[in-house]
């Protein structure tokens, strides 16, 4: 199979249409469009929320993964991104929270794993904490890759620069990486170093993009080990570096074809500019990934309190080599899961089946944070394995 043909798959290209919706005064039907790839057979299925500049296909080469490992991965473009249709900033949340039950039942999917890479990892907090009943009813699991945090917390010093610049500005970066594009360095090596080509402050003060998770060929990467490469399930030569290469062109091709007004709105939201826009939506209030693991805690014990309970299993994937959240943004997250943990029900309880969640965190070595998702690496397939044992351990 070519790059092209691969890429047009119709699975690729997916779309589905909100009708208007009275009650929060949206007059106006509203497009979404979206990946629908791996196992379309699988009961096994993951939403997942890519990066700041990671549309739809952009994660496609874990097609061949998905499919080795009977997973269906659903990915939705976010407002303003490749086909779907633009909303207002401080609309986006709320836009995404209402996409994703009606998608997903449009689908006939009933229960989801959730992933996240980076900036996504604010969608998937969201989508965690308002509908807890569209993960595994025994056995719910959520998969972060360099999960965003902010830099108040990262003090990562590009980042911090940011409080320098105006809010406009920053919702200016889609046209910024377009002028970059067309003009400055080739982006088909594009990583987070793409703004280097520009004089001055800002090539040191905006959030870079993941846009492949596949890593330019060299001759210490190999994308053979996997399962997914066993001739069980032909498809794109991974292993070949022209073919990579290819696919990185093509995909950053089509980023820029469509439509990338929402990135820049995603680009305010993870940076906070203006300081007044929030990460929740107004039905369900939180601050920052701590506040939110207070309320995700306190929904997990109300859930014991029934006949049945859950338990959640959360893991944190971080890149070795990450300077869009740094040592101490790592750190910042793990511990945000620490200390409120919940403890288990009493030993003696006949009543009560133990509530709980397993937070567990690793770093990857030789991966930086645009990269980490790459099959290389080996993190993908360790966590489409653990997606596949979640739904085979019920």
């Amino acid at each position: 199979m070519g790059v092209i043909e691969f890429l047009c798959d119709r699975r690729f290209h997916q779309s589905y249409v909100l009708p208007p919706n009275p009650e929060t005064g949206r007059r106006t039907p509203c497009r979404i469009s979206y990946a629908d790839y791996g196992d379309p057979n699988s009961d096994a299925v993951v939403l997942f929320c890519g990066a700041l500049m990671g549309m739809r296909l952009c994660y496609s080469p874990l097609d061949q993964l998905a499919k080795a490992y009977n997973i269906r991965i659903i990915h939705p473009d976010r407002p303003g991104v490749g086909g779907s249709d633009p909303v207002e900033l401080h609309e986006r949340i709320s836009m995404w929270l209402e996409m994703v039950p009606r998608l997903l039942s449009h689908l006939n999917i009933s229960h989801v794993s959730i992933a996240s890479h980076s900036g996504g990892a604010i969608y998937a907090l969201n989508t965690m904490l308002m509908y807890p009943n569209l993960l595994h009813p025994q056995n719910p699991y959520v998969c972060f890759f360099a999960p965003w945090v902010h830099h108040s917390h990262s003090k990562v010093k590009q980042l911090r620069a940011t409080e320098l610049l105006p809010a406009p500005l920053i919702g200016r970066f889609a046209s910024l990486a377009r002028f970059v594009n067309d003009n400055v360095v080739p982006l088909a090596g594009m990583s987070s170093g793409f703004l280097q080509g520009l004089k001055g402050t800002l090539n040191q003060s905006t959030p870079a993009p993941a846009p492949v998770p596949l890593t330019p060929f060299t001759t210490t990467l190999s994308r053979t080990d996997s399962i997914a490469s066993r001739g069980e399930h032909p498809g794109l030569a991974l292993n070949d570096p022209d073919v990579v290469e290819e696919l990185r062109k093509e995909i950053l091709a089509y980023l820029f074809a469509e439509c990338m007004d929402g990135i820049s709105a995603d680009a305010q939201l993870f940076l906070k500019k203006p300081h007044t826009l929030s990460w929740c939506s107004p039905s369900m209030l939180w601050s920052d990934t701590d506040d939110f693991v207070l309320l995700l805690s306190k929904l997990i014990s109300e859930e014991g309190t029934g006949k049945e309970s859950r338990t959640w299993t959360i893991d944190a994937f971080h890149a070795e080599d990450d300077n869009m959240i740094g040592e101490k943004g790592k750190q910042w997250f793990d511990n945000c899961w620490q200390p409120e943990k919940p403890s288990t029900a009493s030993a003696h309880s006949t009543e009560t089946p133990p509530v709980r969640y397993e937070f567990r965190s690793k770093v990857v070595k030789g991966t930086d944070h645009n990269y980490l998702m790459d099959p290389a690496f080996g993190v993908s397939e360790v966590w489409l394995e653990r997606v596949r044992a979640s739904w085979d351990a019920s």
